[in-house]
């Protein structure tokens, strides 16, 4: 009898289990409910980036993007699929929504948990956002504080039915709108004209969206934009060289003007920026906004000059300086005493010179250019070259046109044709000389002079066999006296037996 009540009791138990573990089961979250599918928005393929999504009770229950045109999600088992998901019952109608338009309950769908489905949708009306573009704002908005621009819509042409436009810095925009019936737009050639409201100086950006027929508008990311500045201010003078009523100004001087902003170039002439009695060529840095008048020749001694910008002189938003803007200043007096020769390079007597040098002669005050040349002024015996001469240190430089010969004694010279910025000359010829460094030695193959035999003297020989360099001492490699195709021969075996 014991027995028989043990095996009565075993179904009990299991039916008591059971009935603990239901309201477990009654807890766990519904299914979702997977679709993928093609996707046509008026005729054509969906664009890539438009956003399918999903509602249950007008509750929002997914969304997907498209990543391929014409199909949302895809029926592979691992692609993905706009997931329908939530507390929701089974047999509840879900509604499909493209860039937020409802698709049309025709599409609804029953909601099955679990459940993967492939739901073709196809939308009769047009979805897409319109595309607009601005061309060149005109006039410049530089010139004007009321800029004008002009813009074309791009995409979906006819059906545009208005266009707005917001200006602004920073985050400060008001859209405005303006209609075909305003004037603003012209609907049948697809183009918009806005000017703007006057505006301060200042940069600002311009943004333009559209609004089609089916009441797309475009997409924020894709606003048409342009930047721009309004300048009217008048540009002023900040800073002068020679600066008012300076004296002892050299007569060899350059007259500058600096301005406050960039300028118009094309204004700045030798009408709008003169040096009274003064004929001369004028030049414009856009770097530094400085003019600079150059005398054709040197100024008189002792007088007084007046320099004078006319309001001819524009900035680049074509703002007038507010007034002809005039300074004065006074060149230096008579100057009667020679110029000296205050240290050369090398010294006088100077020995070992390296033979790459140049030769150069300072002076004590700032010379005439013009008299320092390699025709007789400023020479070196025996020796062809070119001179330049620095105004600023009042040197002298005379560059050989090759390297000096070792171990040699040369003579530079200064002959009294050279003049100050005065016009007086050199008081005699001044002239010192020094010696070159001792020769190093030739290194047979050695033709570049580099002081090793290597791949690189084979290039140098034949480019002086081409007739392309000059003959080098080293070149020769094998000592016949000449230069030839033995010498490559030569500089191979120096550089295979080191």
């Amino acid at each position: 009898m014991k027995g028989k009540r043990k095996w009565l009791l075993c179904p009990l138990i299991v039916v008591a289990l059971l009935l603990c573990a239901i309201p477990a089961y009654a807890d766990m979250p519904t299914m979702p409910h997977a679709f993928y599918g093609t996707l046509t928005i008026a005729g054509s393929p969906a664009a890539v980036g438009t956003v399918v999504t999903a509602e249950v009770d007008e509750v929002q229950c997914g969304s997907i993007t498209t990543t391929v045109a014409g199909q949302y999600g895809g029926s592979g088992a691992f692609d993905e699929k706009l997931t329908v998901t939530g507390e929701i019952e089974t047999g509840a109608a879900i509604s499909f929504f493209v860039n937020d338009a409802p698709v049309g309950d025709t599409y609804d769908y029953a909601f099955s948990p679990g459940a993967v489905t492939e739901h073709n949708l196809v939308v009769s009306e047009d979805l897409e956002p319109p595309v607009v573009d601005i061309t060149p704002l005109s006039p410049d908005p530089t010139n004007d504080n009321t800029p004008t621009f002009t813009g074309t819509a791009i995409d979906t042409l006819s059906d545009i039915e208005s266009v707005e436009y917001q200006v602004g810095t920073g985050s400060w925009r008001v859209w405005v709108m303006a209609t075909a019936a305003d004037g603003a737009f012209d609907s049948p050639s697809e183009s918009y004209t806005f000017t703007i409201p006057a505006l301060a100086d200042g940069g600002y950006t311009v943004y333009v969206r559209a609004t089609d027929a089916a009441s797309n508008t475009t997409a924020e990311e894709n606003h048409a934009s342009d930047s721009f500045t309004i300048d009217t201010a008048a540009p002023t003078v900040v800073s002068t060289s020679p600066v008012t009523d300076a004296t002892d100004v050299p007569v060899t001087t350059v007259v500058m003007a600096t301005f406050s902003e960039r300028m118009d170039e094309s204004t700045i002439t030798t009408g709008s920026f003169t040096l009274d009695g003064v004929a001369g060529s004028v030049s414009y840095d856009f770097g530094t906004y400085t003019a600079t008048f150059t005398p054709d020749a040197h100024l008189t001694e002792g007088t007084t000059y007046t320099a004078t910008l006319t309001t001819a002189v524009t900035d680049a938003a074509s703002n007038a300086i507010g007034a002809e803007y005039s300074w004065s200043f006074t060149t230096t007096g008579d100057d009667t005493t020679p110029p000296t020769v205050s240290s050369t390079s090398p010294v006088a007597d100077a020995t070992d010179v390296a033979v790459g040098s140049n030769i150069t002669a300072t002076f004590s005050e700032a010379m005439d250019e013009s008299t320092i040349t390699t025709t007789g002024s400023f020479t070196v015996a025996g020796v062809s070259g070119s001179v330049s001469y620095n105004s600023v240190t009042y040197t002298a430089t005379f560059n050989p046109a090759s390297n000096l010969a070792y171990e040699t004694i040369y003579t530079a010279s200064l002959s009294t044709a050279i003049t100050d910025a005065a016009g007086n000359p050199l008081a005699s010829t001044y002239s010192w000389s020094f010696t070159t460094e001792d020769n190093p030695g030739v290194i047979p193959g050695d033709a570049n002079g580099d002081g090793s035999v290597n791949a690189l003297d084979i290039t140098k020989v034949e480019r002086i066999i081409a007739g392309m360099d000059a003959e080098t001492p080293g070149a020769d490699a094998n000592e016949d006296g000449s230069v030839n195709a033995l010498d490559i021969t030569m500089v191979e075996i120096i550089i295979a037996n080191p």
